[in-house]
């Protein structure tokens, strides 16, 4: 029997030829499947404008047709898009347990990936992801550490070393690579990315290359393989071609392997896999059962979408034909072009030939522009994107209920879109902090957390998010999607008196985001769980006037909430001595101050003898004065006194009737 390896453990010398081998049978499988084909297409719809860079332009074996592109197919995948991608996620780091430790770090976590949302553009990386599923069936984000990226810290050997920091990247059909004859894409063990790079500055980074790198050629599946399936050209080009091989740890692949490689031969990296797990991921509309690919509801429209353009093609290859009116005079006329330039002259002509005649050319059926119609109302009723969404309702839709029940349907239909976003938004969320809980080995400045939480952590390493375990995100409430929700969520926070001052009031009203009202409490429980840890250890705690006494307390009690505590006197002491501190600045406070810290003061004592106040213990209580009627005879209701009689002053007799 031949003696066979896994490729994936072939000697460096060995495996770049297999990597290209996948390649090649991938983009082969592509063009026999006529999969190539069908992205091409859909491509060519997408961008329809540059192919013709905005203007009309002319097609057919004689270029006789006249072309504009009126393309609903683009219009309603942004339309899916927008409905998609609108809402900003809101992440919520997981923590493998609740103490203050965990929680502090959930609060870092939030805010590095808030930071790298918005400073580092992993959103906007994200949703180009969204995009290009829509079109394409498959839209992928890779992740990695990237040690020459980040800030500078040091000089070694006359280089500038920096601290490193994480990239991100794109990529689109067929540029992503795996194993074709799976029946579903997480059963792939491998995966293989091709990007286009500079080569100068891929020879500035691998100087044992430099050279070779320098030197080498393009592929020829180069043409296969371009991310933009558009127009390109590898002559004169910097570019070349990148390749990432990736497989996951796995029996057979012990540690997993990353190559990083140029051409068979040109090996740039080969290690171990340096991650947790493989860091891309992929979004799709929906999965074609049965295959490793993804499917769009792009694919639905494709076809409608050329033929309406080929209807809209005879209209204005007819209209711009014969726009111009022809005339038709009989043969052997004795009109000039000059005799009917213009209008009002005087034509003479001879009856028996008959006068000169309009030619209409220019008319084209009913039909054609009725099933034009019928097919821009097929595309909305495919995609979901109804004429409301659209900005176009139909005359019959005029209430706003009717309006908004149909601009939830169109909603409703994207549910499953919206779904795998959010799966997306996990997987990067997750991977950014397990690579930073890996590689970010330099202390890092805590500017990234968010200035309302700068008090929280003043730096950080990767040891500072060692307790986070995962990310989840919530897409938030429709309804802050909308001015008039974000203005009713506002009104009813002030009502409930969750809003301190005008500040967060605009806050909530411009975000729909909460964060504003809850960061505060949310740091003082952070604070009251670090004490109950302390108090727990044999720490002694100090209470302080800004203390949020009432929740202090209520919190430091159940540090005894248990047998265990209770019989332990030193603990018991502290705790109990900890929550008397707080209750004597309760009561020793100047009320104006609590009122500004937005608590109540202690119930003042009454004096001994006052009335109302408690006994002295052991003291007999005095009654003296004490109305000894029951408590229930003073309840019953007493009935009215009866009239008396003037005459006699005696009072009515409801038995004789007054009579007697």
């Amino acid at each position: 029997m031949e003696d066979r390896n896994h490729f994936a453990t072939l000697d460096r010398d060995e495996i770049g030829a297999q990597i290209f081998k996948r390649v090649e049978g991938f983009q082969e499988y592509l063009m026999t499947s006529g999969r190539r084909r069908l992205l091409e297409r859909s491509y060519f719809q997408y961008y329809r404008a540059m192919d013709s860079f905005g203007s009309t332009y002319r097609s057919g074996e004689s270029d006789e047709f006249e072309n504009v592109s009126v393309n609903h197919y683009r219009n309603l995948l942004q339309h899916l898009l927008v409905m998609t991608t609108s809402q900003r996620p809101a992440f919520e780091p997981k923590a493998v347990n609740s103490d203050s430790k965990s929680a502090a770090q959930v609060v870092l976590a939030d805010g590095l990936l808030d930071y790298y949302m918005r400073e580092k553009k992993v959103e906007r990386h994200i949703k180009q992801a969204v995009e290009t599923c829509l079109w394409s069936g498959e839209g992928w984000v890779a992740l990695g550490w990237d040690t020459s990226e980040g800030n500078e810290y040091a000089a070694q050997d006359g280089e500038i070393l920096k601290d490193g920091d994480i990239v991100i990247k794109n990529f689109a059909p067929p540029n992503v690579i795996y194993d074709f004859n799976l029946e579903n894409i997480n059963d792939s063990d491998w995966f293989i990315t091709i990007e286009y790079r500079n080569r100068w500055e891929v020879g500035a980074k691998y100087k044992k290359h430099e050279k070779a790198i320098l030197n080498i050629g393009s592929p020829d599946f180069i043409y296969k393989s371009n991310s933009s399936l558009g127009y390109s050209s590898a002559q004169d080009s910097d570019l070349i071609a990148v390749l990432t091989f990736y497989h996951r740890p796995t029996l057979s692949v012990p540690g997993g392997r990353l190559i990083e490689l140029v051409s068979e031969d040109i090996i740039l990296i080969d290690t171990p896999l340096p991650y947790s797990k493989i860091p891309l991921t992929r979004v799709v509309p929906y999965e074609q059962s049965g295959t490793p690919f993804g499917y769009t509801t792009g694919f639905d429209l494709l076809p409608l979408q050329e033929t309406f353009d080929g209807l809209s093609a005879t209209v204005i290859t007819n209209i711009s034909t014969f726009g111009v009116q022809n005339v038709a005079v009989p043969t052997g006329h004795n009109l000039t072009v000059d005799e009917i330039a213009g209008g009002l002259n005087l034509l003479e002509f001879d009856p028996q030939l008959g006068p000169p005649q309009p030619l209409q050319l220019t008319a084209t059926s009913p039909e054609t522009y009725n099933y034009m119609t019928a097919i821009e109302k097929s595309m909305e009723t495919i995609s979901g994107v109804n004429s409301v969404s659209r900005g176009n309702p139909e005359a019959s839709l005029k209430s706003g209920a009717a309006l908004a029940l149909v601009q939830s349907m169109a909603l409703q239909f994207s549910s499953h879109l919206q779904s795998n976003y959010a799966s997306l938004l996990e997987d990067v969320g997750t991977m950014i902090i397990d690579i930073l809980k890996e590689y970010a080995s330099t202390p890092r400045v805590s500017t990234i957390v968010g200035k309302s939480n700068r008090n929280l952590m003043k730096d950080w390493t990767k040891e500072d998010l060692s307790n986070i375990q995962r990310v989840v995100v919530d897409m938030g409430n429709p309804l802050t999607r909308t001015t008039a929700g974000r203005v009713n969520l506002a009104e009813q926070l002030l009502q409930a008196g969750m809003v301190k001052n005008h500040e967060q009031f605009l806050q909530v009203l411009s975000t729909g985001r909460l964060e504003p009202i809850v960061e505060g409490q949310q740091a003082e429980l952070i604070l009251i769980k670090n004490e109950n840890e302390d108090l727990a250890d044999g720490k002694e705690v100090e209470a302080i006037l800004t203390d949020e006494h009432h929740l202090h307390i209520l919190e430091h009690k159940s540090v005894l909430a248990s047998t265990d505590a209770r019989n332990d006197p030193d603990l018991l002491g502290r705790v109990l001595g900890h929550i008397q501190q707080h209750i004597d600045l309760l009561k020793d406070a100047d009320p104006v101050t609590l009122q500004l810290l937005g608590q109540q003061p202690a119930p003042a004592e009454m004096p001994p003898g006052a009335p109302g106040a408690e006994p002295p213990p052991g003291a007999a209580p005095d009654i003296e004065g004490l109305d000894a009627t029951p408590a229930i005879e003073k309840e019953k209701p007493r009935l009215p006194n009866m009239p008396e009689n003037p005459m006699t002053g005696e009072r009515f007799n409801a038995i004789t009737g007054g009579l007697i």
